[in-house]
């Protein structure tokens, strides 16, 4: 085996020792549970009710099955998009560049109507929405048109501000007005379980993914596939997804002008979740876009000729953001560790140390592994941001929220694509202030984020 399939095999069984010994844990604390129900005075204790275990079944098994199914039809498109632009339609870095701000761009403007439209008219029909969008933008890679492949971008930027709106301000929302705070099924654990499906998920996209463009001759394939995956999750959200709409009363007398107002005038909270989602999500878009030529270059001075197998080092990378997934699940559920808050200071940290090695030592390998770190920060991230989110944010304009931090990141990364430039010494400037940007908000989150 060469060094990424090592790499790759290494992260599946340590992931799956960490899943192993998860489950230990889960099943200890579950007994530990009904033991200690059976010693207190009060044995109608919600939490064991066979109808609300049987309640927040029913929600696992119509929630996870749609989750799964979307973003493996979103990880199939990654480690394909830049390559399929750039090699095989054979498109100048500056256009792949715009491209990809194009998305972006769709992606800001659509963040400033597409959450209050989902909170107003149902985020299962914004789920629906989002399907159709992403089928259509999926169709499009098919055209060497270089106006469908904009329109197909633009589409794709519409499409993951449904996929990062919608589908959590559904599940938090749903959450709660079943009442399933009061089940063993905590919120926290909801979050950590997203990121670990997803994560798995990933690695099978990226191995799948390779295995099409093989048997296929084209990286048009798992765009192909992915479609595939969308056409059962719609099926399932239009038959057994309930319509939600959260606090109706608050949704509708919510302007955009007021909600606005409640971020930049009197939540700081919430303004220091927005800024915290710009600079590491901003760095995480532009990390997309950035790694696979960052890599290449580090296998050309390495005197390397061969092929980089993205397949698998996608998978790899899926790999180590499941690792940072289970970590934060680990986290949670000890007391000994730190807090939520605390866990996204350190994380964003480490984030930026792993973008400032990779520009300061060019070594191929140690360039893959600073980009696993980066991704294991990516996986500990996102669950700590969606609890966070999730406690902070009122039910009745949440997905309109939502959409709402996502403008200022959007526009980060499209300031960022815009400017960009053939060769190493752009993408390095761009590591670096990713890097000083992240140490910032480090900082804002010790200040203004509470526990």
């Amino acid at each position: 085996m060469d060094f990424y399939q090592i790499n790759l095999v290494a992260f599946v069984l340590l992931n799956g020792s960490m899943a192993y010994r998860q489950y230990r844990q889960d099943c200890r604390l579950e007994l530990s549970e009904k033991l200690q129900q059976y010693h207190t005075e009060d044995n109608n204790i919600a939490s064991h009710d066979p109808s609300t275990v049987s309640l927040a079944n029913r929600f696992k098994t119509i929630f996870f099955p749609v989750y799964v199914l979307v973003w493996g039809a979103d990880w199939l498109q990654g480690p394909f998009i830049y390559t399929l632009y750039k090699d095989e339609k054979k498109l100048p870095e500056e256009i792949v560049a715009r491209l990809f701000t194009t998305g972006f761009l769709a992606g800001a403007v659509s963040a400033l109507f597409v959450g209050g439209w989902a909170d107003r008219f149902g985020r299962k029909n914004a789920c629906l929405a989002y399907c159709a969008i992403t089928i259509l933008s999926c169709l499009s890679v098919l055209s060497n048109n270089i106006s469908l492949l904009f329109a197909g971008r633009a589409l794709g930027g519409l499409g993951t501000t449904l996929m990062y709106t919608v589908f959590e301000a559904w599940m938090v929302t749903e959450y709660n007005q079943r009442g399933l705070e009061r089940t063993t099924l905590k919120l926290s654990a909801i979050f950590g379980r997203m990121i670990t499906l997803s994560s798995v998920v990933a690695v099978l996209a990226g191995l799948v993914g390779q295995v099409f463009v093989q048997w296929t001759g084209t990286k048009c394939a798992p765009f192909v596939a992915s479609i595939c995956c969308l056409l059962p999750a719609s099926f399932i959200i239009f038959t057994r997804w309930t319509e939600n709409h959260g606090d109706i009363s608050n949704v509708s007398h919510t302007t955009t002008k007021e909600t606005l107002k409640l971020l930049l005038g009197v939540d700081k909270q919430i303004l220091t979740l927005g800024l915290t989602s710009c600079c590491f999500e901003g760095s995480m878009y532009l990390f997309i876009f950035f790694w696979s030529p960052a890599l290449k270059s580090s296998h050309v001075l390495a005197h390397h000729h061969s092929a980089l197998p993205f397949g698998i080092i996608f998978a790899s990378f899926m790999g180590a953001m499941m690792l940072g997934s289970m970590l934060f699940t680990k986290a949670m559920t000890s007391k000994k560790w730190m807090t939520c808050r605390q866990l996204l200071q350190t994380v964003v940290v480490v984030a930026s140390l792993s973008l400032l090695f990779t520009i300061f030592i060019r070594d191929e390998h140690i360039t893959f592994w600073m980009f696993c770190v980066f991704e294991a920060c990516v996986g500990l991230y996102f669950p700590a941001m969606g609890y966070q989110k999730g406690k902070v944010v009122n039910d009745g304009n949440r997905a309109h929220i939502y959409g709402l931090l996502r403008i200022p990141f959007n526009i980060f990364v499209v300031v960022a694509l815009s400017l960009t430039r053939e060769g190493d010494a752009y993408r390095e400037i761009i590591f670096m202030v990713c890097s000083g940007l992240l140490l910032i908000v480090s900082a804002v989150v010790g200040v203004f984020l509470h526990d």
